[in-house]
């Protein structure tokens, strides 16, 4: 019984530690860029209706992860996903046919 507490504590430890030697890096927030600012998404929907008129489209993928233009995202590699500012520091993006708000941070 002794050995197999202290083999399941050694796996513990050993998965543990191979753990912390996993870097983050690659992780980035979904972010698009628009009039020179980031927006951040808040993972949540809301129920707005956007003028067409208003509308925008992704123009870019940012492939290291943060958007360095405006239209770019780092969350859709296809082009042309619908956006649109509602707000000066709101911007919502159009996802699985949801409005998925953004702020600025």
């Amino acid at each position: 019984m002794k050995k197999l507490i202290a083999s399941a504590l050694t796996l513990v430890c050993i998965l543990t530690l191979a753990r912390c030697g996993k870097s983050g890096s690659g992780d980035y927030p979904a972010t698009i860029m628009v009039n020179g600012t980031n927006y951040y998404s808040t993972d949540h929907a809301v129920p707005v209706e956007v003028d067409e008129s208003v509308i925008q489209y992704t123009t870019s993928y940012a492939e290291n992860g943060i958007p360095q233009k405006d239209g770019e995202a780092n969350f859709n590699r296809d082009l042309g996903t619908p956006y649109a500012v509602i707000e000066d520091d709101r911007v919502v993006v159009l996802i699985d046919n949801e409005w998925i708000e953004f702020k600025a941070k």
